[in-house]
């Protein structure tokens, strides 16, 4: 696996720890897929959005999510997945410390990741890198 990359936030949100690896990149794949790895903090967050370009399967590894999809609240425990299908509004938070698999397809979602979960990135910044790559923030999931 790649390093794991610590992000203090994602856009504008301050959010505890959530460490990145990239087992497998896009590059790697022809672009069809990647596969991210995140472990992260009990009580993060990650704010409500849209993916316009990607479609992502979330299987946790361990610990407990909560998962809103298109206003549907649904808790995933070890061993569950869930869909979550582009242009279709999502919000998760971690009920308790987790790990995560993320598979993306298309790929190049985990590229853009990997920079906003980076701390040299400016804060100011990573709103708009997420914009630029289809993600965009949601009043309410």
């Amino acid at each position: 696996m790649s390093a794991a990359r610590s992000a203090a936030s994602i856009g504008a949100m301050n959010l505890p720890e959530i460490k990145l690896a990239v087992p497998v990149a896009g590059w790697a794949t022809q672009g069809q897929y990647a596969l991210v790895e995140a472990c992260v903090g009990a009580g993060t967050t990650i704010p409500a959005h849209v993916a316009k370009r990607e479609h992502v399967v979330v299987h946790l590894l361990d610990g407990e999510l909560d998962v809103i999809v298109d206003r549907s609240p649904r808790r995933l425990t070890s061993g569950e997945t869930v869909a979550l299908e582009r242009g279709v509004p999502r919000r998760l938070r971690a009920v308790k410390p987790s790990r995560v698999l993320a598979l993306i397809a298309p790929a190049g979602l985990e590229q853009l990741l990997s920079v906003v979960a980076d701390p040299a990135t400016d804060p100011d910044d990573r709103a708009a890198l997420l914009a630029v790559g289809g993600v965009q923030a949601v009043p309410a999931a």
